[in-house]
């Protein structure tokens, strides 16, 4: 029997304090949302490159003694840098991803500018 009542009571003091924290009016959060305009990126193109030109000079087991004495002719040391036909091709097939890679950057580039740029144009073409 004490421990119906004792029951009771918890239940009871459990059923009070869940009404009293109805009864607190709860203020309610008004959400708003406030528009920002972009700012404009301001990043001028990049320049082109100017690179300087590099004279190749293809040497073969046929004129090698030719192209040494023209190099020791114009009063330069020398020292050959040479690449077999496959790394000639392993080497222009970098430099065509250095090319690419550097189309992709530029592209994101143009992407980033219009997102920011881009709706203030297509705004003000609108309101002409």
């Amino acid at each position: 029997m004490v421990r119906l009542i004792g029951n009771v009571l918890v239940f009871g003091l459990a059923i009070l304090f869940l009404n009293s924290c109805a009864a607190v009016a709860v203020k309610e959060l008004q959400s708003y949302k406030i528009e920002k305009k972009r700012e404009p990126l301001n990043i001028p193109n990049p320049e082109p490159l100017d690179l300087i030109d590099v004279e190749w000079i293809i040497v073969t087991k046929d004129n090698i003694d030719e192209v040494m004495e023209k190099v020791k002719a114009e009063g330069g040391d020398y020292a050959l840098f040479a690449v077999t036909d496959e790394g000639y091709k392993k080497l222009s097939t970098n430099f065509a991803d250095i090319r690419n890679k550097l189309y992709e950057q530029n592209q994101i580039i143009l992407s980033y500018r219009e997102y920011y740029e881009g709706g203030e144009r297509e705004q003000s073409e609108g309101t002409d």
